[in-house]
């Protein structure tokens, strides 16, 4: 079975299309929780790393690594993220900064 382990626990199969994240992963799953973002730091950080985003890359889908996917799947995908875009809606929503 292909996934991570974490502390002798299988974990899910990884997945394709967070990779633009994994610095910002990577510093809020440090071992030394003191060496971790605070949350404000981390919002403000997601929000730079989205802003840097196209839309299009955004909105792309998130698959299993190593999973082949039928066209259809990507079909009805990118259908429904036209429609999505023509109504304005964002590909993800704007993180908050918020003072604790």
């Amino acid at each position: 079975m292909c996934g991570y382990q974490f502390q002798g626990y299988q974990l899910r199969k990884g997945k394709k299309g967070f990779e633009f994240m994994r610095e910002l992963i990577d510093d809020m799953t440090n071992p030394d929780p003191l060496k971790r973002p605070q949350m404000n730091e981390a919002a403000s950080r997601l929000n730079s790393i989205i802003d840097g985003l196209s839309d299009w890359q955004l909105r792309s889908p998130i698959v299993e690594v190593g999973q082949r996917t039928k066209v259809t799947i990507f079909v009805k995908h990118w259908t429904k993220q036209l429609v999505r875009k023509a109504w304005g809606i964002p590909a993800i929503p704007k993180v908050l900064n918020i003072d604790i």
